[in-house]
């Protein structure tokens, strides 16, 4: 049976088809995937960071892995290392908070061994070693990468521990340079060595929140010790005589990929109203969960009230020879500017993001699971066999781009590719944002048109399903890759 991958990066690529022709399956092809990401993808992967996945065993239930950021326990630091720094988007600028305070509990190492332990078949000491190869020989930045390093630049350079990975001759590297992280082939050789454990109890936390107590961060001991990955079950809803999982709450993106879907077609014609109406839902979490309720009664979803975060994300899925699947979603936010001392992996910057709290900052909530907008997807046949497995990066944009994907090929019957590359439309800040060739009448003091396609409409990278066995495609707007063998 044919096997099939979709990505962000041609190494990530590389490195899991390289497990699944050594007889993994595609959970062990994701695991190594996503080791080889804190390489291949720095700016948006890594032990420091978070992340969801949904996982389809070929003879079990789908199921929704949360190994997403927690609030630290206890929020009474003062000093505090938390400061503002500003990136450069060309049309405009964006302040972002950096520094240890800004920094949640991770959940990646937590969330990829939980993967591995209920459904992985080979070794971890065997599925971190092509990443600990990439780190040793390094990996070429490829023109993305090198985008988002050099958009990232202000926070790269705060550790000079790293200034020999990501710069040279005082400048942000480029497209072409090499990118070594020696530290981190000893960081995967512990984490093999020692598992989960070695990072949220020992060695790891420690050095962490040593830095935190030295220097201004709110992580403790004990809120490495009490993270735990939550195996949960999806959110599932009917549409066209389709089943999809979607993520659960902490993700509020499932429940409006669901939301814009129902609205199309029933209370809206097309897209572009749906999605403002799905967008002024959001607003009110509280209500989230009833207006669910109204178009998929005794549905699974829940929410606890948190705080979100929305940056610097990268998809890929994963379906294998015996059709299990995995549609796996990573972040980082932008990074704190803390390197791991030793392991050359970055701590997120989850608390960061000030402007999503109203009550202003450190105002979240301590000890809850945080928000996400991230939208891992899964679409099966009303039997259970596997037809569609997707996922994009974009900010607060995925479950939409996401949506339209599935909306485009399922309700419009267009094929893979049409449904990846026809223009996409959003709803933010009381304007509609307009790719280039979508075709609505927007008035256009209430519209923002782009030129061509661009990255901030998402990459939906996708697997399907078809008569003659899989099709894979990746979003050229975030220059993904794919391939079927």
């Amino acid at each position: 049976m044919q096997q099939a991958i979709s990505a962000g990066h041609e190494i990530t690529l590389e490195v899991a088809k390289e497990i699944l022709l050594a007889k993994g399956n595609a959970f062990d092809a994701a695991i190594a995937a996503t080791f080889a990401m804190f390489i291949t993808e720095p700016c948006m992967a890594s032990a420091g960071g978070a992340g969801f996945a949904l996982t389809r065993p070929a003879n079990g239930k789908i199921q929704f892995f949360d190994y997403f950021c927690q609030t630290p326990i206890s929020k009474k630091i003062d000093p505090l290392d938390f400061y503002p720094v500003l990136i450069d988007f060309g049309s405009e600028q964006e302040e972002f908070h950096i520094g240890l305070g800004s920094a949640a509990v991770p959940g990646t190492i937590a969330g990829l061994f939980s993967i591995h332990k209920k459904l992985g078949t080979i070794p971890i000491k065997e599925l971190v070693k092509p990443a600990m190869q990439l780190a040793k020989d390094g990996v070429l930045l490829n023109e993305f990468q090198a985008f988002d390093l050099k958009l990232l630049n202000p926070i790269f350079q705060q550790d000079i521990s790293v200034r020999d990975i990501f710069f040279k001759n005082n400048q942000v590297k480029e497209e072409g340079d090499l990118i070594q992280m020696p530290g981190m082939v000893d960081f995967l050789e512990f984490i093999a060595s020692e598992g989960v454990r070695g990072f949220y109890e020992g060695e790891i936390s420690k050095i962490i929140t040593t830095a935190c107590q030295e220097r201004g961060g709110f992580l403790r001991r004990a809120d490495f010790e009490n993270y735990k990955t939550n195996i949960l079950e999806p959110l599932k809803i009917n549409y066209r005589n389709k089943n999809i999982y979607l993520p659960n709450g902490p993700s509020k993106g499932g429940a409006m990929l669901a939301l814009m879907l129902s609205k199309v077609g029933e209370e809206y014609p097309t897209l572009a109203p749906a999605i403002q109406a799905t967008q002024n839902i959001i607003q009110k979490e509280d209500q989230i969960k009833f207006h669910l309720n109204q178009v998929f009664p005794n549905n699974s979803f829940t929410l606890q009230p948190s705080l979100s975060s929305n940056r610097g994300t990268s998809h890929f899925n994963i379906v294998d020879r015996w059709d299990n699947a995995i549609s796996i979603t990573s972040t980082i936010g932008e990074g704190c500017g803390y390197f791991i001392p030793g392991t050359n992996m970055q701590l997120n910057n989850m608390l960061g993001e000030i402007f999503l709290l109203p009550n202003g900052a450190h105002s979240w909530e301590p000890n809850r699971r945080m928000h996400s907008m991230m939208t891992p997807t899964i679409i099966t046949d009303k039997n259970g066999g596997l037809e569609f497995v997707a996922g994009s990066g974009g900010a607060n944009r995925i479950p939409y781009v996401t949506g339209q994907v599935v909306y485009h090929l399922f309700a419009q019957q267009k094929n893979l590719q049409e449904a990846t590359e026809h223009s996409r439309v959003h709803f933010q800040d009381g304007k509609f944002q307009i790719e280039d060739g979508f075709d609505w009448p927007f008035e256009k003091d209430n519209a923002v048109f782009w030129e061509g396609k661009s990255l901030y409409f998402g990459g939906v990278h996708s697997i399907q399903k078809v008569k003659n066995g899989l099709e894979a495609i990746g979003d050229a707007r975030r220059f993904g890759v794919a391939e079927v063998f």
